[in-house]
């Protein structure tokens, strides 16, 4: 009789840690079949494969027979492997194999968790083992119900150990999960249950519900021309294609999904209405600012071939559209006279006057002159949280520069960066605030959801500015602001992460006579960004991760002796 040997994971932000420590207490031989979800972008190419043989190889030398692979469609489900879900797929368990399909994105994310344990709840029943790691939102919940029903083993991590308790929290209070362990402890209760021989003692027959769910995530034909769907219509629009969203219950678990598949939790549907009204804002303020400008260019035409009250005309529905845009500015920056710079690369992008808070007026006056000390600006995103540890735990307590992070945060959920950073470094840290006072020996965390911006008189300031590259923080505008406050006092960082993020600040760095270093390939779990700020011929050194402080020590302490590298 078999034991629990299909192990279904589910991870989003803060997992990549999560993972690393799980396989690394795994022993060498394992009967089971392990299956990862871990949210990724989905033109990224994805690294976990990698890193996690590296892990393995590392703890348990050349004797391991786990080995952590991208599937193929279609691949016999084997012991000892590690499926890890490919970009853009979402990956499925059948009956002795594994599907790669790219059917309707789930909680806005494929990969996501829920199709993989709901598949592997269908087909494996009591040999099914579900785990939720670091996370935020809630992607996993419903197939973690899913696998509890067919009379699976439930797992969650300890939410007061995770990065984003987010994911973990809300398994724990929606299932009735079996095991709530810091993930240190999960894999010798995974080794016991794979080894312990499973009672048959009669799963739950499976749903028609979840034989539609499961079947929807492979575009099934029969399932999508079905005319019954689970649950009953609801009054929201799917934010994905705008069909009706069917409303879905189980318990207490209340879920969404659309005729075409896409499906929701309430905490994702809530997220993805945020970000389509933030997009609608942005949309009617440039079309009013687009209309107020063509409305005064017509004004003055007519004014020009004397036309009084065709130009009085026009410019009534200028100002009209300016004072919309005005209100919708205002929206979207969150109010005027707060002391944040609506900045946009470098530039001003609105006439607002900023107001400075008494504590920068204070600061200003104590401070008038630029600063004496050198300043480091980091930028990251995926895999970030491990390269800044690695970069800023060599650095000693009289560290003489001052430390400015930006680290891509999901934008809605409070951030424990900065306690976690403190933890592991002897530099002090805190998430900045708007008018802090730049200090030499410490670092500063960009918040979720805000630019962070150094001023001329050595203070920070917080901007809900739009965003940048798709991201807020943005490490493009941290460096602009750093480059024209500090000058050749300024050296930018940029590490691990997708995307181009930093590439534009880097040359505004090296065009106001600062320093620029890059993390180097071998290195990065993710290369997008420092391979963009390599492309712009900016950088002056491009380092392996581990050699990161001791460049930014001798600039710092020895600024005009060269570095032999």
């Amino acid at each position: 009789m078999l034991g629990c040997d299909i192990i279904v994971v589910g991870a989003s932000a803060g997992g990549v840690e999560a993972l690393e420590q799980l396989i690394r207490n795994l022993p060498p031989s394992l009967p089971a079949a392990i299956f990862i979800v871990l949210h990724i972008p989905a033109h990224s190419k994805s690294v976990l494969p990698s890193i996690l043989n590296r892990c393995i190889k590392k703890h348990h030398k050349e004797n391991s027979l786990l080995k952590a692979i991208h599937p193929k469609d279609g691949d016999a489900i084997q012991h000892n492997q590690i499926y890890i879900a490919p970009p853009d797929q979402h990956l499925l368990v059948k009956d002795g194999y594994i599907r790669l399909a790219r059917g309707p994105k789930e909680n806005s994310h494929r990969p996501a968790v829920d199709p993989l344990f709901r598949t592997a709840a269908k087909i494996y029943k009591q040999r099914v083992v579900g785990v939720i790691l670091s996370g935020t939102l809630d992607d996993g919940t419903a197939g973690l119900m899913a696998i509890k029903q067919q009379g699976g083993i439930a797992i969650a991590q300890d939410p007061q150990e995770t990065l984003y308790s987010g994911m973990p929290r809300s398994a724990i209070e929606n299932v009735a999960v079996d095991h709530v362990l810091p993930v240190a402890k999960i894999a010798s209760v995974l080794v016991e249950l794979a080894n312990k021989p499973q009672e048959n003692t009669g799963a739950a027959a499976v749903s028609n519900e979840m034989e539609i769910e499961a079947d929807m995530a492979e575009l099934e034909l029969g399932a999508m021309q079905r005319l019954e769907r689970p649950g009953k219509p609801s009054s929201f629009g799917c934010p994905e294609c705008g069909g009706v969203l069917w409303e879905l219950k189980d318990g207490n678990l209340v879920r969404f999904r659309c005729r075409t598949g896409h499906a929701y939790s309430t905490n994702s549907l809530l997220a993805e209405q945020s970000e389509a009204l933030e997009e609608a804002l942005w949309n009617a303020l440039r079309a009013l600012e687009e209309k107020a400008a063509l409305s005064q260019r017509l004004a003055t035409q007519a004014r020009d071939r004397d036309r009084p009250y065709s130009a009085q005309r026009f410019q009534t529905q200028g100002d009209d559209a300016q004072a919309r845009a005005t209100l919708v500015r205002q929206l979207l920056l969150k109010g005027e006279g707060n002391g944040k710079l609506p900045l946009v690369n470098g530039q001003v992008g609105s006439p607002e006057i900023v107001t400075p808070t008494p504590q920068e007026e204070s600061n200003k006056e104590l401070n008038p002159a630029a600063a004496s000390f050198p300043i480091i600006a980091i930028g990251a995103s995926a895999g970030g949280i491990k390269a800044l540890s690695e970069v800023l735990s060599p650095l000693g307590a009289d560290f003489p520069a001052a430390v400015t992070v930006v680290q891509h945060l999901y934008p809605h959920y409070r951030s424990h960066l900065a306690h976690i950073l403190s933890q592991r470094i002897a530099l002090p840290v805190k998430e900045a605030e708007q008018g802090d006072q730049l200090l030499p020996g410490k670092v500063y965390i960009a918040p979720p959801n805000k630019h962070l911006l150094v001023t001329a008189n050595n203070t920070l300031c917080l901007s809900d500015a739009q965003l940048v590259h798709f991201v807020r923080p943005s490490a493009d505008l941290l460096f602009e602001s750093v480059a024209a406050s500090f000058q050749q006092q300024a050296i930018a960082v940029i590490l691990t992460g997708t995307g181009s993020d930093g590439a534009m600040g880097i040359r505004a760095i090296k065009h106001m006579g600062g320093k620029a270093i890059a993390q180097d390939r071998a290195s990065s779990e993710f290369f997008g960004m420092p391979g963009a700020a390599i492309d712009t011929g900016s950088v002056d050194w491009v380092v392996p991760l581990q050699e990161i402080a001791s460049v930014l020590t001798r600039l710092v302490t020895h600024a005009e002796e060269p570095l032999d590298l």
